[in-house]
């Protein structure tokens, strides 16, 4: 069975005189933390989705029947409701608190540490853009110059020709050092992307030989 092709949907983004040196998938590694609201851009929705939204908006306005303005009235200035929604709202609150750590303990424990940085160092700036930018990340790329992240944007659930784009890009100048750090379960292919200021990220393909090729060309071997 060949091997897919990385290389090609990668070639269409070197600047004049770069030199791609090894591309391999992108296998977004799990338990990367999520990007703070306030950091994201609003995706643009096409008109499909639009016209979805507005209907089923619709739909959703048209079943809902909130109740009358006096039986609101008198649930809301009941004393006993508004003790009793407090106590449920905390042991909720208190009950999902407990859960997401639960969940934090867990991937750390399976997939360990999956940055260092905060969101304004570079590891963090380099996952905001990276989720910002959108798509389907697809291929990665060491250069002679940078190393790349391409996202495809022809998702949904028509097939249809890529839309790929760069996603993220990192300047050779930037990176301290790609450090290997192979697992023996499923993603294989962990390798951290060591920035200069000593914050890195976790990044990785499905299989340890494509991080070795990869890691192994960024280095020259």
């Amino acid at each position: 069975m060949p091997r897919p092709d990385h290389e090609t949907p990668c070639r269409q983004f070197l600047q004049p005189g770069e030199v791609l040196l090894q591309a391999a998938q992108y296998e977004a590694y799990p338990a990367l933390p999520l990007v703070p609201a306030h950091l994201r851009v609003p995706r643009k929705q096409s008109q499909l989705e639009k016209r979805v939204r507005g209907v089923f908006s619709s739909a959703v306005e048209k079943a809902s029947r909130p109740l009358g303005t006096v039986a609101r009235s008198r649930l809301a200035n009941n004393p006993v409701t508004r003790v009793a929604g407090n106590i449920a709202e905390g042991i909720n609150e208190a009950q999902e608190s407990i859960e997401d750590a639960l969940d934090d303990a867990a991937e750390y424990a399976m997939y360990g540490k999956p940055m260092e940085g905060g969101w304004t160092s570079m590891a963090g700036r380099f996952l905001v853009q990276l989720t910002n930018a959108g798509g389907e990340p697809r291929h990665q790329a060491v250069t002679d110059r940078r190393l790349i992240v391409v996202t495809d944007h022809a998702t949904g659930w028509r097939e249809r020709a890529p839309e790929l784009q760069v996603a993220v890009e990192v300047p050779r100048t930037d990176i301290a050092q790609l450090r290997p750090k192979p697992r023996t379960t499923f993603p294989r292919g962990r390798f951290d992307l060591v920035f200069t200021d000593g914050s890195w990220i976790a990044l990785s393909c499905s299989f340890q030989r494509d991080m070795e090729t990869l890691v192994g060309a960024f280095y020259g071997r």
